[in-house]
């Protein structure tokens, strides 16, 4: 497997990033949708924000039974149901401010895509994306059941390892993107290809490799 990586430079302009891989055209176009951002340099949470965004385009809820919905979402993702998806977070931070600017600097014709703060999980059901900062404090395993189908992407150490699908993990000066394939799998959701060959799929330490 290779790896999505974003390397963090510390220049004499704070939080300028040079991003490689698959996804850096498509994470700067994001990125100057928002005022003014085409004429600044980049931080590390306008970028987990940035990716957060796109990683709805590589994935396929395979089944959803929310309130007022009972038709499984089973083909891939078009681009209108990309576009009304609901990203969802418990506690806002930087990196949810961010994402919150991006859906709002993105809300074009079609453009539907919504955030919710929760109060809790109880309600998680209504979103396809959920955003567990490192500001959570929450170090504790994350259950959900199958038929929640939720892409859950957080920031914290050891968030696949406890039950997360997504995690953005920093070393050094580099920000990589780790996948527990199981949990995706365990949630009926499924990750295009062409973002598991650019992230580092993460086994538990009594599993055997993954093979995709």
């Amino acid at each position: 497997m290779g790896s999505i990586v974003v390397s963090i430079q510390r220049t004499k302009t704070p939080g300028f990033v040079n991003a490689s891989g698959m996804m850096f055209k498509l994470l700067i176009g994001l990125m100057i949708a928002i005022p003014e951002a085409s004429s600044r340099s980049y931080e590390e949470h306008e970028i987990k924000a940035a990716f957060l965004y796109s990683f709805a385009q590589f994935i396929t809820w395979e089944t959803r039974a929310t309130t007022g919905q009972t038709a499984a979402l089973t083909a891939a993702l078009t681009a209108a149901q990309t576009a009304a998806l609901t990203y969802c977070a418990v506690h806002e931070g930087p990196v949810v401010n961010a994402l919150k600017e991006l859906i709002a600097a993105k809300q074009t014709a079609g453009e539907t895509r919504r955030y919710t703060l929760l109060a809790d999980l109880s309600n998680i059901r209504q979103c396809h994306i959920l955003f567990l900062g490192a500001d959570n404090n929450k170090s504790e395993s994350l259950q959900l059941r199958p038929e929640e189908s939720v892409l859950t992407v957080g920031d914290s150490q050891g968030f696949v390892a406890n039950g997360g699908i997504i995690e953005f993990r920093r070393q050094g000066a580099r920000v990589q993107v780790h996948i527990n394939l199981a949990t995706a799998r365990a949630q009926r959701i499924q990750i295009s290809s062409k973002l598991l060959k650019l992230a580092t799929i993460y086994n538990a330490p009594d599993e055997a490799k993954i093979d995709d």
